[in-house]
C-alpha cells in the first residue's frame, strides 16, 4: 500500500510556539534599547533557525508543516537583523551584488527542490527520495548552502562592514558549513544530535556576548533569554509531539 505523504493545510491562527517567539524577540528588542544597544539584538536573534534544522534533522520527531513554519518565522527574523544591519551600514555596490548572487543562488535552488524537500521532507515527511538534476543542482552539489555561504560573505568585502560586523558574518558562514555537513556526512541518533546542538548553544551564547563588555549586564540577560528559548526549541524538536499539534 502506497504511503500518503500528504501534507494537511496547517492552521492560520498562532499556535504557543509563534507566540513564543513573539515574546523572545520583543524582549530582545527590550534589552537592547535598554542597553543602547542595538548590536545585541541582531546577535541574538540572527542563528536560531540553525539550531532548528539540527534538532529536526537529528531527532526527526517534528511533523513537517510544524518544521516547515517554524524555519520561515525564524529565517525572516535572522533576514531582517541582517537587513537592519546592511541598511545602518550602506555597503558598497560590490559587496550588495555578491550578496544578491548568493541569495539568487539559494532561491534558485529552492525552487528546484520545492518546499517540502528544501525542508527536510525525506528525513520528516516520508516524501520518496529524489535526485534533483536541474539548475543550479547540475553544477553544484549543496547550492542552497553555497549560496548562503556567498550572501553572507558578500557583505565582508565592504570595509565598514567588515571592521563593525565580520562576526556576524563570519557566523552565518561558519554555521551554513556546519549544515552542509550534517546533511552530508552526520550519523543519525540521539547522540550525534546532542553533540551538534550542543555545539551551536555554546557557539550561540559566546556569540551573545562578544563585542557587549560595556554592557554585560544586559547582555547576561540576553544569554538568560536564550537559553529559555533554546530549552523551548529542544522540547518542541526532540520530545515526541503532542498529537494535537
Amino acid at each position: 500500500m502506497e504511503r500518503d505523504t500528504t501534507t494537511s493545510k496547517p492552521s492560520s491562527a498562532p499556535d504557543a510556539f509563534s507566540i513564543a517567539t513573539a515574546l523572545f524577540v520583543a524582549a530582545i528588542l527590550a534589552i537592547s534599547y535598554a542597553a543602547g544597544e542595538w548590536g545585541l539584538s541582531v546577535y541574538a536573534l540572527s542563528f536560531w533557525y540553525y539550531l532548528v534544522y539540527a534538532l529536526a534533522f537529528f531527532w526527526r520527531r517534528v511533523p513537517l508543516e510544524r518544521f516547515k513554519r517554524d524555519s520561515m518565522v525564524l529565517k525572516t527574523v535572522s533576514l531582517i537583523a541582517l537587513g537592519f544591519v546592511l541598511w545602518s551600514v550602506s555597503p558598497n555596490a560590490l559587496s550588495l551584488v555578491v550578496t544578491a548572487a548568493g541569495f539568487a543562488l539559494n532561491i534558485s535552488a529552492f525552487r528546484a527542490l520545492g518546499p517540502d524537500r528544501t525542508y527536510y521532507g525525506f528525513e520528516l515527511g516520508g516524501i520518496p527520495a529524489k535526485r534533483v538534476t536541474s539548475f543550479p543542482f547540475n553544477v553544484l552539489s549543496h547550492p542552497m548552502l553555497i549560496g548562503n555561504m556567498v550572501a553572507y560573505g558578500g557583505p565582508l568585502i565592504d570595509e565598514t562592514f567588515r571592521e563593525e560586523w565580520w562576526p556576524l558574518a563570519a557566523a552565518h558562514v561558519l554555521l551554513n558549513l556546519l549544515v552542509l555537513l550534517m546533511e552530508a556526512r552526520a550519523r543519525s541518533g540521539a547522540t550525534a544530535g546532542a553533540l551538534w546542538t550542543g555545539f551551536i548553544l555554546i557557539a550561540g551564547s559566546v556569540l551573545f556576548v562578544m563585542g557587549f563588555t560595556l554592557v554585560w549586564q544586559f547582555a547576561f540577560s540576553t544569554v538568560v533569554m536564550g537559553f529559555v528559548f533554546a530549552a523551548i526549541l529542544y522540547r518542541r524538536y526532540a520530545m515526541e509531539p503532542r498529537k494535537t499539534d
